[in-house]
């Protein structure tokens, strides 16, 4: 249930107040009343428009060139000779005039560094009709690309709402910036610090070459709570030709790094000239950091476009990541916003946190009566993560009374998680060892219990229960087959009966917080609970068994936890000047390929039945040695509820595995450079969303990261300006500029208490940030794919069914499709302006898929797609701003049938599942469908600059 009825209300309602912007009904601008008849000389019903230059200034070395944009708000029917003279001969040459063609906003002016200096270069456009006259000027620089010897420091006090900034030399501009929100007492609070700013060792690392200084931040070994702002010096017309801001990367060395290092920053900001501009980002360390561009940058080589792109909301996120870098060959963009992404982290998370705040047996026995009270996050581990929600499994997290977010109670926590064991298998143990059986419910619970009514397993008294062992307490292999489910954690020595259980009730008010005198109709199904009252019934306090993985050391390759390690200088670890001394500990944007707390067991090659590598217990899941096996196994015999222990691998669950296996993260990692590098990455997440999406998004970025790939996070949506402007304009962004792989994190850590009501950051965003993530996945896409089709069809509108006998077709409707595997489900589709018009018979058009959300349905995002066709269509921008047009299909991604509850995740059922869903199918043969049946355009090569 990811969008109940409020939260589809807050999408519809978003959707039409924005279609109601777009244009006034009759697919026509409106004449401004006030504007006299013979001024309206460019644009249908406009008056004439404004001319920007789309920097404010431009530099080059004497010898180089270099093009700036030239731009008109809205096309010109008749064309636009400019005029272009510049306040000084001899420093740059360029044209006398140029040309912005006709029905179109823009022109590339082409210059020439002539010799050192500063001019002024002024566009002039003039309409004799009207007399009107538009003027523009950007400043020019030509000077050395050579970068100044660095000069310039500046130390002192750096408190919340203040900045340090060095005032002359060759760092002027360089500063550190702490916002007035590090003084609240929250997770994000800093105290007040003394900052130094100085000339560093030079961090260019190789294959790269220097655009500024090197800057070192200190105190330099200062890792903080929140990203703040650090600004560097840039010398942007050192900038090989061709390059663009896009193509600008930052290099990192921290306090006892031996070298310098590529680093994904957030939110740049370009400032400044061209010679003496500054580069503002945000990151959470200090330490020295330089401008730097590839030495292979800008790269021109031919890229196959399969002009097709995949996106998605959450559990449609989820599966456009899924399907898109599983299928590589089919999609040039993958846009996967909010969703399960990296399996590796949601399960561990969903371990420590969703499961977890529990006594242990150990700690039951020394406090009774504390441990009875109820699960707490004492008991949990502080969340690692920047945004991460700590939780327990009796008070799930939700921020209370925002109306921006969507409500996920706990009976649809229930849901979602009988439909990822149906989908995946259970994530959290294996009911049998043999791999044609279903896996769905716990070991020791028969397959047949899916079949029962909620009400019937939630009946009082009908919870299926696992005797306690019944034998030797010296050898866990004795007594009663079926008898004494064991668990380290827990139920160590079988003591305790083992239940399944139900769940669902919240307490009134608070969203996530179990209500043990609730109703609780809702069955569990993919765990169980350790009776220790015996009372038949999971109590307050009463622990649910987590059985997905065998017990590891997560100390990295070295074997040695960082408490215990030493740097290669001789500094023993800190927790706060020296807190990772070996390097290993992995971040997922300074270290993506450290093997210390990354949630897995690493071996040197890989091989988890490889002995070398992170310590483990070969126990079993259970985790407890020498106990029945599922079947009989390694001279353990067969009637337990274990599995895996004694054949010398480290085991995970089935389902887990197969998570893991089909995460993005995953996929990314193992996928060849070619397909990686011709599948862009555009991703989203939340940083108040309850399924920590944004830190899921993070650690997603990993994949990339270790690749070697230039990545960018944006804290919020727009950031993607890169001037730092408060509010997005998508038709204005530079998106060749953003960066091939990008995440944004929306919402503000800073936000004011009623923007946080109203969701800023949460699963679904306010209204603003719900419009601005699906208009800017659809942006990106269309932006980058070559040779678009923006021309404005001005007699064409919307038309479902109802308009058939009007329009004489219908280009906006719902269809039933059925794949070859025999399931049918409803797909939406909205054709193209024009697409139906005699001039366009032959045209072919680029194809998005957009994947729904858990509980919705295809028909709930035909609005997009409304919104969509306007954008394809708007006068209000030029051509080089206004969506190409495209195909958009929403398939069904529903459970129909017996085939789950509410959501598929998109995915491919295990064989072993009866009646499973099988969805990558489904879309897979939807894509061909749509293929055969209309106009899509067929893959094609095209050479690049990138």
């Amino acid at each position: 249930m990811t969008l109940h009825p409020r939260s589809r209300s807050l999408l519809f309602v978003s959707l039409s107040s924005l279609l109601l912007t777009a244009c006034d009904g009759t697919g026509e601008p409106t004449a401004d009343a006030a504007v006299p008849e013979m001024a309206l000389g460019c644009g249908r019903g406009f008056a004439f428009p404004e001319v920007t230059w789309l920097t404010s200034s431009v530099g080059m070395a004497p010898g180089a060139t270099r093009e700036v944009a030239l731009q008109l708000a809205r096309d010109c029917t008749s064309g636009a000779p400019v005029e272009l003279s510049a306040s000084a001969p001899g420093v740059v040459g360029f044209p006398a005039t140029v040309e912005i063609p006709v029905n179109f906003d823009r022109a590339l002016v082409p210059l020439e560094g002539l010799a050192e200096g500063t001019v002024t270069l002024t566009a002039r456009m003039f309409h004799a009709p009207s007399g009107d006259e538009q003027v523009a000027t950007v400043e020019v620089v030509v000077a050395p690309a050579a970068i100044p010897a660095c000069a310039g420091a500046a130390d002192g006090m750096v408190s919340p709402g203040s900045a340090l900034r060095v005032a002359s030399g060759s760092l002027a501009g360089a500063a550190i910036t702490l916002p007035e929100g590090a003084a609240r007492a929250d997770r994000y609070h800093v105290d007040p610090f003394a900052a130094t700013i100085g000339c560093g060792e030079d961090a260019v690392p190789e294959g790269y070459r220097a655009l500024g200084p090197p800057v070192t931040f200190g105190p330099t070994y200062a890792r903080l709570p929140r990203e703040i702002p650090l600004s560097v010096p840039i010398r942007m017309l050192a900038l090989p030709p061709g390059a663009h801001r896009g193509h600008v990367e930052v290099a990192y060395r921290g306090p006892r790094d031996a070298a310098a290092r590529i680093v994904p920053i957030a939110s740049p900001v370009f400032a400044g000239g061209a010679a003496d501009g500054t580069l503002t980002f945000e990151v959470p360390r200090f330490g020295t950091y330089q401008a730097v561009v590839s030495t292979s940058a800008p790269e021109r080589r031919s890229r196959r476009f399969s002009f097709r792109g995949i996106l998605g909301f959450s559990m449609g996120g989820s599966g456009s990541g899924r399907i898109g870098f599983g299928n590589p060959e089919r999609f040039d963009f993958v846009a996967p916003l909010g969703g399960p992404t990296d399996w590796t982290f949601m399960l561990e998370h969903i371990r420590t946190y969703h499961l977890g705040g529990f006594c242990t047996e150990a700690e039951r026995q020394a406090d009774p009566d504390g441990c009875a009270a109820g699960a707490s996050v004492d008991r949990t581990p502080p969340t690692w993560h920047r945004h991460e929600h700590a939780q327990t499994f009796e008070h799930w997290w939700f921020e209370d009374g925002n109306e921006g977010n969507s409500t996920f109670r706990r009976r649809d926590y229930m849901e979602i998680f009988r439909d990822l064991a149906t989908m995946f298998g259970n994530p959290n143990s294996d009911r049998s060892a043999s791999p044609s059986e279903p896996s769905i419910t716990p070991p020791g619970i028969p397959d047949s219990e899916r079949a029962r009514s909620e009400a019937e397993r939630c009946a009082d008294g009908a919870q299926l229960v696992i005797p306690p062992f019944d034998g030797e307490p010296t050898d866990p292999a004795s007594g009663t087959a079926g008898h004494g489910f064991f668990d380290d954690e827990y139920n160590p020595d079988g003591r305790y009966p083992v239940i399944t259980f139900c769940d669902g009730s919240d307490v009134p008010g608070d969203i996530g917080l179990w209500d043990p005198s609730g109703a609780n109709r809702h069955p569990i199904e993919v765990a169980l609970a350790v009776d220790v009252n015996a009372n038949g019934r999971r109590d307050p306090g009463e622990p649910v068994i987590r059985n997905g993985r065998e017990p590891f050391e997560d100390f990295g390759l070295d074997g040695v936890p960082s408490e215990r390690e030493v740097s290669a200088d001789g500094t023993p670890y800190h927790p706060v000047e020296n807190p990772d001394p070996a390097g290993d500990d992995f971040d997922f944007q300074y270290n993506p390929t450290g093997t210390e707390r990354n949630w897995t067991r690493d071996t040197p090659d890989g091989d988890p039945c490889n002995a070398a590598g992170e310590a483990f217990l070969d126990v079993g899941l259970d985790g407890v040695a020498g106990t029945r096996q599922l079947a009989a196994a390694h001279g353990l015999p067969a009637g337990g509820f274990d599995l895996g222990e004694g054949n010398g691998c480290w085991d995970r669950a089935t389902g887990a595995q197969r998570m893991i296996d089909s995460s993005p993260r995953t996929m990314v990692e193992r996928m060849p450079m070619a397909s990686l590098r011709d599948t862009d990455l555009f991703g989203d997440g939340g940083i108040r969303d309850l399924f920590n999406w944004v830190v899921m998004s993070d650690v997603t970025t990993a994949g990339w990261v270790s690749r070697g790939l230039p990545l960018r996070y944006f804290n919020g949506y727009p950031a993607l300006h890169m001037d730092g402007r408060p509010e997005l304009t998508y038709g204005d962004v530079p998106w060749d500029e953003i960066g091939r792989f990008t995440m944004i994190r929306y919402g503000s850590i800073d936000e004011e208490p009623r923007f946080i009501r109203a969701g800023d950051g949460g699963h679904v965003g306010t209204v603003q940030q719900l419009i601005d993530r699906f208009r800017s996945g659809l942006a990106v896409m269309g932006a980058r794919w070559p040779d678009g089709d923006r021309r404005r069809e001005v007699e064409d509108r919307v038309c479902s069914e109802g308009d058939r006998e009007g329009c004489g077709y219908v280009n906006s409707f719902v269809m039933q499709f059925t794949a070859s595997t025999g399931r049918t489900g409803p797909v939406s589709v909205v054709l193209p302006p024009g697409y139906f018009f005699e001039h366009n018979r032959e045209r072919r058009y680029p194809v998005a898929y957009f994947l729904h959300g858990y509980g919705m349905t295809p028909e709930d995002l035909v609005a997009i797609g409304l919104l969509m066709f306007e954008a394809m269509n708007s006068p209000r921008v030029g051509s080089s701003r206004r969506l190409p047009k495209m195909i958009l299909v929403f398939p069904d991604g529903r459970c129909r049938n017996d085939e789950c509850l509410n959501g598929t995740f998109y995915t491919d059922a295990p064989d072993n599942v009866p009646g499973g869903a099988q969805m990558q199918t489904f879309m897979l043969d939807l894509m061909d469908y749509m293929d055969r049946e209309y106009r899509t355009r067929a893959p094609e090569s095209f050479e690049v600059l990138e």
